[in-house]
């Protein structure tokens, strides 16, 4: 049997009838469908149990004769899916099948009469209204009824036997009962249904409760100004809003945007609000719009709400003090402006001093030079006018003399190059520093032609720096390797460059002399340090001093490994501003 055709909850109430509501929660089309098969089957029971039954005019057969069709009908209709219709066929077919039963029979005395309650028990399915039509139309029945017979008006008493009335009382109850019980146990599952609905919907309403509890503890911890406005009308606010306005949380709720700023910010706000409300978000950073807020700074943010049609309905705001953000900012301007200044100050005093070094470059140039010079010639023209007139000793005396001048000249120009390496201009290009060290070692083979040295150079290495400066840290490298390796038979010096693991580019020279003891590697690129006699490596100890300056003002470093007996390896690196670009194998 068919289910009957339920609405929507969400539909339209105007398309519901009270007697579908009513029907519905009665059971629906089960409810109908029952109560038609039992008047079916009680009408046909009625008939199989008639005691001599004369033929089809026997007047007990009435009542039966306008049941069964009604009971049939019923039945098409609710498998056609109007269980609605149906009921109502039901209900009004039987009260118009039991009124006219007793007009032609026996009037009131006629056993179906008894029929009258239930029917009107059995409009209650369909709503009061419905049982009070019912029951007004029995009640009217009964009356004609009566009325009817007292005027002589309907045939003369037929009175059944008392079978009869009673099989017509026990199939009235049975069909009084079984729509009772049916209504009952759907009203009981509607019941059960409505409890676990208003269980379910507790239990949703506790979780709703909860989140907004979480919600509301997190806004409210937020340090920023959180709020809903519906038009100009506040909807919800934080702490932090509510509190900066003046106001409680709940008291804030509900009042007017002028309200809630007040005379003076209200006008300052108001062209903002109106650029949200017709949908363009607005972002605003910079100093408090209000006056009595000055020197404070506000970073707010509105963003437009739209309802279902698409249409502005109001706006979230979103609002920050960032007054300690913005102070330390300008705090920090303040700063780069003061630091750029020192730096332009100390550039000028570097710039002075570098005059000055200048200065006093060209006086040891020329002022120094100038009585070793004289130290120098007297001397040897001593040796040569008077030195057949000196004993040995001094003439010695005067050789070491002429010999601490020139050593001093010496002195002189390497300090003098370290100090052009550290006021030197850099500039910067690509050089080819496995050219220019095959152009050093051939000046350095000619200045010492007995010499038979193995060089190896590998080809490639370029880097980003300054020609003359990089020339200078070459050229240091390449005679130390040519003077410590002096005293091999076959000596070898190695250029090249090689890949470290921090993926910086390292060159190096290597030669296999005479070596040093790594614990005193850190006095190795400091001015005038010598770990060798000077008597067999003559040098000032300038030269390692200048490559170490030379790699650090290229942004680089310089370093050394060795070990006694087994040469060293001296690299340097040039920073970010040299690279090479093919390496050696």
């Amino acid at each position: 049997m068919r289910e009957i055709e339920t609405t929507h909850p969400n539909a339209d109430a105007s398309t519901r009838s009270p007697a579908r509501e009513w029907l519905e929660l009665a059971g629906g089309g089960k409810i109908v469908g029952l109560a038609a098969a039992v008047t079916l089957a009680g009408a046909l029971v009625y008939v199989a149990l008639l005691p001599e039954l004369s033929g089809l005019k026997d007047y007990r057969l009435l009542g039966p004769g306008f049941l069964i069709p009604i009971a049939l009908l019923a039945l098409l209709l609710v498998r056609l899916g109007k269980p609605l219709a149906a009921y109502h066929g039901l209900l009004w077919g039987a009260l118009l099948a039991v009124t006219a039963s007793c007009a032609l029979v026996a009037g009131l005395r006629t056993g179906i009469v008894f029929a009258y309650p239930a029917i009107i028990v059995g409009a209650m399915v369909l709503g009061p209204r419905v049982v009070v039509l019912a029951g007004a139309l029995a009640i009217a029945a009964v009356i004609g009824l009566g009325t009817a017979e007292y005027a002589g008006l309907l045939p003369a008493p037929r009175l059944s036997s008392t079978f009869i009335i009673g099989l017509a009382y026990v199939i009235v109850l049975f069909v009084v009962s079984s729509i009772a019980a049916a209504m009952v146990r759907e009203q009981k599952r509607w019941r059960d249904k409505e409890a676990r609905a208003l269980r379910a919907l507790q239990s949703g309403l506790g979780a709703l409760t909860q989140r907004e509890q979480d919600l509301r503890l997190i806004m409210n911890n937020i340090p920023a100004g959180i709020c809903a406005f519906d038009g100009w009308v506040c909807r919800f606010a934080n702490g932090h809003l509510a509190a900066y306005c003046g106001f409680g949380e709940d008291e804030i709720v509900g009042k007017h945007l002028s309200e809630v700023l007040g005379d003076v910010n209200f006008p300052l706000a108001r062209p903002h609000v109106e650029q949200v409300l017709k949908g363009e978000p607005v972002n605003y950073r910079g100093p408090n719009p209000s006056p009595l807020a000055a020197g404070r700074y506000m970073q707010f943010n509105l963003v437009p709400r739209s309802g279902g049609d698409g249409k502005v309905e109001g706006f979230y705001g979103l609002f920050f003090d960032i007054t300690r953000h913005e102070k330390a900012k300008q705090e920090i301007e303040r700063l780069n402006r003061e630091l750029e200044q020192r730096v332009r100050e100390r550039t000028a005093d570097l710039a002075s001093a570098n005059r000055e070094l200048e200065s006093f470059a060209y006086s040891i140039s020329h002022d120094l030079r100038a009585p070793l010079r004289g130290i120098d010639g007297f001397s040897q023209m001593a040796l040569e006018e008077y030195g057949d007139q000196l004993e040995a000793g001094g003439r010695n005396y005067l050789e070491r003399v002429r010999a601490a001048a020139q050593r001093m000249g010496h002195l002189i120009d390497d300090i003098l190059e370290l100090s052009r390496v550290s006021r030197h201009a850099m500039r910067q290009e690509r050089v080819d520093l496995s050219r220019l060290a095959a152009e050093l070692m051939d000046e350095i083979r000619e200045g010492d032609l007995l010499r038979s040295v193995e060089v190896s150079i590998a080809p490639g290495c370029t880097a980003l720096g300054d020609p003359r400066l990089l020339r200078v840290l070459l050229q240091n490298l390449l005679e130390n390797a040519w003077k410590y390796s002096a005293r091999q038979t076959e000596a070898r010096i190695d250029f090249g460059s090689e890949r470290l693991d921090t993926g910086e580019t390292a060159f190096f020279v290597r030669d296999n002399g005479v070596g040093f003891d790594m614990k005193y590697a850190d006095r190795l690129f400091s001015p005038f340090q010598r770990l060798h006699d000077p008597k067999d490596y003559p040098g000032s100890g300038i030269g390692l001093a200048t490559v170490a300056r030379i790699a650090h003002r290229h942004g680089g470093r310089a370093w050394a490994e060795s070990a006694p007996g087994q040469g060293a390896t001296l690299r340097f690196t040039l920073g970010g501003r040299g690279a090479s670009d093919d390496l050696a194998p």
